[in-house]
């Protein structure tokens, strides 16, 4: 029985490939895995990626279940056997089509195979997969009404004519590794741009339209935001407060609360919400949480609207001016790992959630004032910052940063009244935190820096809470 195919012809190096139109239905009958068709697990190892059942059955099935603008980019199809052979058909005789004679000659026309076709995925396996599971589940996971004659286009790779079966197997595997090695990851900072389905990505960027401390119009370069780094980490010599990678992180820190730890769980980078596209109230309703969020730690945090020049000391024994400091708040390991979850915590303890005004919101974050942000202070010094031995200057930590910013987190959720230690769990906690410290401090040092922090936390304790 043959196969046939409406197929645009088209040809780029050595290959000649055809773009084919097929609905959902026949993509999951008549495409399969590499595994399903070789016997050959050298090859199969080669050109089949490990299917991810985590992502493809879940992140992947939900997108396309819940998103109606849902889209997929081309799957890649290697076809093996099957005699195919390409039949044009010409449109030039058509009266409306005399302006384009020539132009499309061999490119129309009808792809067909014998019984013995065999296709796989070259690129494309975990959107296959979903599409599958959609198709052969359906009873199970309900799509929408119609998806299965809804249709995606597949590029059919077909074997040269005058190659051996070894040849063209040899250039699947070349071509599976250059459609993998070449193919770029769009960049974070791209995504949180350009995504409507990212609620948060979506109320990040709102802060830019609609909210004071970020407002930006979009001209030139933007003063509080480098939105041009691809992560959280600033630039050495930026006059930036964050980098837009930066802010989304915080910003999922800090709309990530109790309701929605109870609804979703704890948050993954590939959380299936992220895929979810949000109502305009539900968008409505988080900007203006997380507007009144940051409305209340501009009001707490006065020094994160100075110059960001006077507040990120460059490494090395000169280059900065007197009056420069070096503040937690001005590096990225300070607002994404410490300040945001910290200030999640303390609205939690609080009961804030998006019904909360921001008199309430800025009551829960005062113990962020009481803090000292400098990093030559005693809690950060040595922890976060680090001697150069060679020049005494101090200079941020870049070995176990992560450990050390997570100690420095601990400390502050005791300081800050939000985790009660007995006093043998109090003396565990500074000796974590004596061992990471770069130069160490005696045991006469350590004590008055403690009991110092003690004296703050009860003050913290006096005034902030009732």
């Amino acid at each position: 029985m043959s196969t046939f195919y409406a197929a645009l012809k088209m040809k780029m190096g050595s290959w000649d490939y055809y773009s084919v139109k097929m609905k959902m239905n026949q993509v999951a009958n008549e495409i399969q895995f590499a595994s399903e068709v070789n016997d050959d697990k050298t090859l199969d190892t080669a050109i089949q990626r490990e299917i991810s059942t985590g992502r493809a059955g879940t992140q992947i099935v939900n997108y396309l279940l819940k998103n109606d603008e849902r889209f997929f980019n081309s799957l890649v199809v290697a076809a093996l056997d099957g005699n195919p052979q390409f039949h044009p058909v010409s449109i030039e005789d058509i009266p409306e089509m005399r302006m384009v004679k020539g132009q499309f000659t061999d490119t129309f026309g009808v792809l067909t195979f014998d019984d013995t076709i065999k296709t796989y995925a070259l690129d494309g396996q975990h959107r296959l997969f979903a599409i599958k599971k959609l198709i052969q589940d359906s009873a199970v996971h309900n799509p929408a009404p119609g998806f299965s004659e809804e249709t995606i286009n597949v590029i059919f790779v077909v074997p040269k004519e005058d190659s051996t079966r070894d040849e063209f197997l040899k250039s699947y595997r070349r071509l599976f590794s250059s459609l993998n090695r070449h193919a770029k990851t769009t960049a974070a900072n791209t995504n949180i741009i350009m995504d409507e389905d990212d609620r948060f990505a979506i109320v990040t960027r709102r802060l830019f339209s609609d909210a004071e401390f970020f407002k930006w119009d979009g001209n030139e370069v933007n003063p509080r935001i480098d939105t041009e780094a691809t992560t959280p980490n600033m630039a050495r010599n930026s006059t930036a407060w964050a980098t837009l990678v930066g802010l989304y992180k915080m910003n999922i820190s800090l709309l990530w609360d109790e309701e929605f730890q109870n609804e979703n769980g704890a948050y993954k980078s590939n959380h299936s919400i992220i895929q979810l596209t949000p109502q305009d109230s539900e968008i409505d309703e988080l900007f203006t949480y997380l507007d009144n969020i940051w409305d209340a730690m501009v009001s707490i945090l006065p020094d994160i609207e100075e110059d960001p020049t006077k507040k990120r000391r460059p490494p090395g024994p000169s280059g900065y001016a007197a009056d420069t400091v070096d503040h937690l708040l001005f590096r990225p390991i300070g607002q994404t790992e410490i300040l945001a979850p910290l200030a999640r915590r303390l609205m939690n303890n609080s009961d804030i959630s998006k019904e909360s005004t921001f008199s309430e919101i800025k009551e829960a974050l005062a113990p962020l004032s009481y803090v000292n942000w400098d990093l030559q202070s005693s809690i950060w010094k040595g922890l976060l910052t680090v001697q150069d031995p060679d020049e005494g200057t101090w200079k941020m930590r870049s070995e176990d940063a992560k450990k050390c910013s997570q100690m420095g987190l601990r400390i502050l959720l005791w300081l800050c009244g939000l985790e009660n230690l007995s006093e043998d769990q109090l003396n565990d906690m500074k000796r974590s935190w004596k061992v990471w410290l770069e130069p160490k401090i005696n045991k006469a040092r350590e004590d008055e820096i403690f009991s110092d922090l003690s004296d703050l936390r009860e003050k913290i304790l006096s005034e902030c809470y009732d």
